[in-house]
């Protein structure tokens, strides 16, 4: 029995595809999904060995020692689940306050009117905004969103953290005036009305790699056919949603109790690339909100070179170890692929 883990997110859609169409079955493994809430939580579960795999936040392997500096267990991925899915979620109060400060609603506009707003209200409460881990696809989106307007994210905005399905409450509660966050949180907001989904983050930072199969090192050693077998059967999986034609039978799958518990309408809106950006507005088209792997392109293979742009822009705000970057096993992908290649 493997267990693999999880979190309530639009984009755990290949594990629960892997679970509920056989695919973990066909490479004759047992496979125990289980959900966590918090990203330090599944991360600690992992290294200490209550789960054998994950899937992760991209930058979660190359950062561990940042994270956990006396931590001597090493992460690795051999397989990129998915790229985007995230946007930027800012209260309906805070929204129509800084519609007063510019000339637009476009993120731009929206970013240049948080600049004026903070420059002329200095004596007011700090603007709170959450992401969902500090070495995250997440932060790395919502810093690259405030610097693209000049503001400095550790001096002019109070960053919090908070994990993704607490998001929402808190920003209806008035405890945070924004977020960046995976899907549904964002949907959720714009449809309830607590928030305006001011960009889809694959706008600002395309094709950045999101969601990663993650393991340790130790467990990799001791397991490499098992490792194998389930990289292999969640790339089958990544396939399948990468067609267009499935993603509404994924929603469905993803809907159910045991997994997101959420209304299936909801999660068929970023899966089938389409946003809406606050409560009662027409649904826009967002061309690629959600990469899953596909043996016939790039976007499932770790590299070194993909882990080292995490890692420069992750060292933006934080010191980082280079070597880490090597934690991005393009062998192990290469495995894959070429195992279902001869297994077709």
């Amino acid at each position: 029995m493997i267990k693999l883990l999880y979190l309530r997110l639009t984009d755990s859609a290949p594990l629960i595809v892997a679970k509920e169409k056989g695919y973990f079955h066909q490479v004759g493994l047992e496979v125990q999904l289980q959900r966590e809430t918090s990203w330090a939580t599944l991360r600690d579960k992992l290294i200490g060995g209550k789960a054998d795999a994950a899937a992760m936040l991209a930058p979660m392997p190359l950062t561990l020692q940042q994270a956990l500096p006396n931590c001597q267990e090493q992460l690795i991925s051999g397989l990129i689940l998915s790229c985007n899915g995230n946007a930027i979620t800012l209260s309906t109060d805070l929204h129509q306050r800084l519609l007063h400060y510019g000339a637009g609603e476009r993120q731009s506009d929206i970013a240049k009117s948080l600049k004026v707003y903070l420059r002329e209200n200095p004596k007011s409460a700090p603007v709170r905004l959450a992401t969902v881990y500090p070495f995250s696809s997440h932060a790395l989106q919502l810093r690259h969103w405030l610097r693209s307007a000049d503001i400095n994210p550790d001096q002019e905005i109070q960053l919090v953290i908070l994990p993704p399905e607490q998001m929402l409450e808190n920003l209806y509660s008035g405890m945070i005036d924004g977020y960046c966050v995976g899907e549904p949180w964002n949907t959720l907001a714009a449809h309830k009305g607590s928030g305006v989904v001011i960009t889809a983050c694959n706008t600002l930072l395309p094709a950045m790699p999101e969601k990663v199969l993650a393991v340790t090192e130790r467990w990799h050693t001791a397991n490499p056919v098992s490792h194998l077998a389930l990289r292999s059967a969640l790339l089958q999986a990544c396939t399948w949603l990468a067609a267009r034609e499935n993603r509404h039978e994924a929603a469905g799958l993803l809907a159910q109790q045991q997994y997101l518990d959420l209304p299936e309408f909801l999660l068929q809106r970023s899966l089938n690339d389409q946003m809406l950006y606050r409560q009662n507005a027409e649904i826009i088209a967002n061309p690629g909100w959600h990469l899953f792997a596909h043996s016939d392109n790039d976007n499932g293979r770790p590299c070194e070179e993909k882990a080292k742009q995490l890692i420069e822009m992750c060292s933006s705000f934080s010191e980082t170890t280079p070597a880490n970057g090597r934690n991005f096993r393009s062998d192990l992908y290469r495995q894959t692929v070429d195992f279902l290649s001869v297994n077709k």
